[in-house]
């Protein structure tokens, strides 16, 4: 027993159509037009500003001014026997006017009494 196998003739095929998509409204259109524009201003606001962190850093300076400073370190004396803050700011304040010297004086050391043989530590 043999079997033909044809291939069915062109005019009996049946043709599916693609059904075409539900037109969106004019309204959802507007809607997802103002989601994505949003978006995208979100976006590029978000890179300009980490763009500005990157090139200027946080102070606002360019990155290429930001200069190193070495670190400051704090000159002390030993106060004798008799001494007062006002008398070692006569000794060591320099253009600097004895009242604002002093005043700083008592501000880094804690107090504005001493005693002999502590640590005084200049501004």
């Amino acid at each position: 027993m043999s079997a033909t196998i044809s291939a069915p003739h062109p005019a009996r095929m049946t043709r599916v159509c693609a059904v075409p998509a539900p037109r969106v409204s004019d309204a959802t259109y507007r809607r997802r037009r103002a989601i994505v524009g949003t978006v995208l201003a979100v976006i590029v606001a978000v890179s300009a500003v980490l763009a500005h962190d990157v090139l200027a850093g946080s102070s606002g300076a360019p990155a290429a001014a930001a200069v190193s400073q070495p670190a400051l370190t704090r000159i002390t004396i030993t106060a004798r026997s008799g001494d007062t803050l006002w008398s070692i700011g006569k000794l060591h304040h320099g253009a600097v006017p004895i009242t604002r010297y002093v005043d700083k004086l008592v501000e880094i050391n804690g107090g504005a009494s001493i005693q002999a043989g502590q640590a005084v530590i200049l501004p």
